[in-house]
């Protein structure tokens, strides 16, 4: 048995901890096509990322391509970590029943032949020097082993292939309904709400009709109320139909299954994108906006090679952010920053693309959830930074928001996005 403190970053592993992880490390390394791991806790996963096997783990996969499939309860402690995993690993949040006792059991299972597990015991006990009320995390790892054992890995295997396709199942029927919720939210709430607005302005400006009848210096001096309720109208008009894109732009996604993906160049698409978002405050700028915009390439990279495998909905999510970022700067220069640079997880190439822009900022209680409304029944009526964010996923990318100015959501946001790169 060996501790680990996880507050004690300097302590050198033991003999016996360097034979437990170093056979670890090789069981990992060793996977070829697939890596079953079922874990009974949160704590299994905080053991793991102390002794950096998750970055092990993510390592193979970007590396080998193999599929990795993670059962384990989803809980405050292990949310983070389970969000790291998100992007190179199946995941199912399953309930699992153990004996209530402080051993922890975990299991690997290698290429559908091998078994690597392990037990550990977990304490917490609270630090009485200066920082009163915090927690340390004492982990004992009690036994492992690796086994070839045939009949055991089968048997092993066929309860994992049970739990996950029982939670796959279950999961697609709660996506499912989500997203009907979702569309009947929208189709109730958001468009109705704009009709709404239409309907009452066209009904104040019938009445005022009504009331002057043929009398045209009555109209005359009510011109001014009737251009105000007609500008009214056609920009609710114009937010429900833009909406009801939006919509059909999330439908085309959730429903298209295979993708056509080539071969596409950022640079091109991120100025195709530009010259889109121009042409439209070209077509419609009655506040007379103009966008100042710059890419900038570090580390030298030609242009040419900055590709990407994806498809034309690509040009979408700059289209959307930059469409963001004139909406909300209210200043007449929309100022947009375009940085492009190489990105590295383990040896697997990535295009980190950061856009950043000059407006009104997004403060931090609104981070959390700014691209959830796709997901669940946010308030408001933007779809757009969904848009993004499902297409992001579609092309194996991660997307995130910050400040440009560190700590000051006052000066400006900053979207950044990694994709693979070609």
């Amino acid at each position: 048995m060996y501790d680990y403190n996880d507050n004690t970053q300097n302590n050198s592993p033991s003999e016996t901890e360097n034979k437990f992880l170093g056979t670890l490390s090789k069981f990992i390394h060793e996977v070829e096509s697939e890596l079953d791991i079922m874990l009974p806790g949160s704590a299994s996963l905080q053991f793991l990322s102390y002794y950096r096997m998750i970055d092990r783990i993510i390592s193979q996969k970007l590396s080998k391509n193999i599929i990795i499939k993670l059962l384990c309860p989803l809980d405050e402690d292990s949310r983070n970590l389970t969000k790291q995993l998100a992007h190179f690993v199946g995941y199912r949040s399953v309930k699992i029943s153990l004996p209530k006792t402080s051993a922890k059991s975990s299991l690997f299972i290698r290429d559908k032949k091998d078994i690597f597990s392990f037990s550990i015991c977990v304490k917490r006990q609270e630090e009485k020097r200066e920082n009163k009320g915090s927690n340390n995390t004492i982990f004992s790892v009690n036994d492992w082993q690796y086994s070839q054992n045939a009949s055991l890995v089968k048997n092993i295997l066929f309860c994992f292939d049970m739990i996950w396709e029982q939670k796959e199942n279950y999961d697609k029927i709660i996506k499912e309904k989500t997203h009907s919720e979702l569309l009947v939210d929208i189709i109730s709430h958001d468009i109705g709400n704009y009709h709404q607005i239409l309907q009452n302005s066209l009904e104040i400006i019938s009445s005022l009709f009504e009331k002057n009848g043929n009398n045209t210096t009555g109209l005359s001096q009510n011109g001014e109320r009737i251009s105000s309720f007609l500008a009214i109208a056609k920009n609710a008009l114009n937010r429900s139909q833009s909406l009801v894109d939006n919509i059909r732009r999330l439908e085309r996604l959730y429903t298209q299954k295979d993708l056509k993906l080539v071969l596409k160049n950022l640079p091109d698409v991120i100025n195709n994108a530009y010259c889109t978002v121009e042409q439209t405050l070209y077509d419609n700028n009655p506040k007379g906006k103009k966008i100042r915009f710059t890419v900038s390439v570090i580390d030298g990279h030609q242009p040419s090679t900055i590709n990407v495998i994806a498809e034309d909905l690509l040009e979408e999510i700059f289209i959307n952010l930059f469409s963001n970022s004139v909406k909300y700067t209210y200043s007449s220069e929309v100022r947009i920053d375009i940085l492009i640079r190489d990105y590295f997880i383990g040896e697997a190439k990535y295009w980190m693309i950061t856009v950043s822009d000059y407006g009104k900022g997004i403060p931090d209680l609104m981070k959390k959830d700014l691209f959830e409304r796709f997901y669940s029944k946010a308030k408001g009526t933007g779809l757009g930074l969904s848009i993004v964010k499902t297409l992001v996923e579609r092309y194996k990318g991660k997307v995130w928001v910050g400040d440009r100015v560190y700590e000051d959501y006052t000066k400006g946001t900053a979207f950044g996005m990694i994709f693979p790169a070609a």
